[in-house]
C-alpha cells in the first residue's frame, strides 16, 4: 500500500513517521521584515504633516479663533528640513541601499532635533500663555476687564505639535535601534 505524503491523516489518527503533522513548525525561516526601517520612514513623514498642521490654537471673546501652523515661521520649514532628511534615510534603508554609517547618526541627531523643536515649543507656548494672563489682569486694570478676558482667553498646544514631538521621540528611537544592530552586526 502506498501513502500519499501530502494528505493529512484521518483525525481519529496520529500521523505516521513518514507524514508530517499539520501546523507544525516550519523548516523555512521567516522573511527579515524592516519594521524599524518603515518606523523611520513613517517618522520623517510624520514631522512633515505636522510641520504643516496647527503648532497653537488661540480662542479669545471678541477676536474668535485662531491657529499657527508651523509653517507660519521659520521653524516649521526646519521642522520640514530635518523630517525630510529622517524620510529620506527611512526610504533608502528600505531599498537596502549601502549607506555609509554617518547616515543612521545624522538621522538619528535630526530626530533628537525635532523631538528638541516639539518639546521646546510646547514649554515655550505654556510660558508665553502664563505670561498673557499675567500681563493682563495686572494692577493697571481697575476694572477686571483684562482679567475677565484673560479667563476666557484659551491658548491650546496644536496636533501637529504634539505629532512633530511623537515623530521625533520615535524616529530617535528606531534610529537608534537600527544602529545598535549594525554594531552588533560589525561586531560578530
Amino acid at each position: 500500500m502506498v501513502q500519499d505524503l501530502t494528505t493529512p491523516p484521518p483525525p481519529d489518527q496520529s500521523p505516521s513517521a513518514n507524514q508530517p503533522a499539520e501546523g507544525g513548525p516550519s523548516l523555512t525561516p521567516a522573511a527579515t521584515r524592516p519594521v524599524r526601517e518603515w518606523i523611520v520612514l513613517a517618522a520623517g513623514i510624520a514631522a512633515v504633516i505636522g510641520s504643516f498642521m496647527p503648532w497653537a490654537k488661540i480662542t479669545a471673546p471678541i477676536l474668535g479663533s485662531m491657529s499657527l501652523s508651523g509653517t507660519d515661521g521659520t521653524d516649521g520649514w526646519i521642522v520640514v528640513v530635518l523630517g525630510l532628511v529622517v524620510a529620506a534615510y527611512g526610504g533608502l534603508s528600505l531599498r537596502r541601499q549601502s549607506v555609509p554609517i554617518v547616515a543612521p547618526i545624522f538621522a538619528g541627531l535630526a530626530a533628537l532635533a525635532l523631538f528638541g523643536i516639539g518639546v521646546w515649543k510646547i514649554v515655550d507656548l505654556q510660558a508665553t500663555e502664563a505670561q498673557m494672563r499675567e500681563s493682563m489682569s495686572g494692577e493697571d486694570d481697575p476694572l477686571g476687564i483684562g482679567k475677565a478676558i484673560s479667563a476666557v482667553t484659551q491658548v491650546s498646544v496644536g496636533a501637529g505639535l504634539w505629532l512633530l514631538t511623537l515623530a521625533g521621540l520615535v524616529g530617535a528611537a528606531a534610529t537608534a535601534l537600527i544602529l545598535l544592530t549594525r554594531y552588533r552586526a560589525a561586531a560578530s
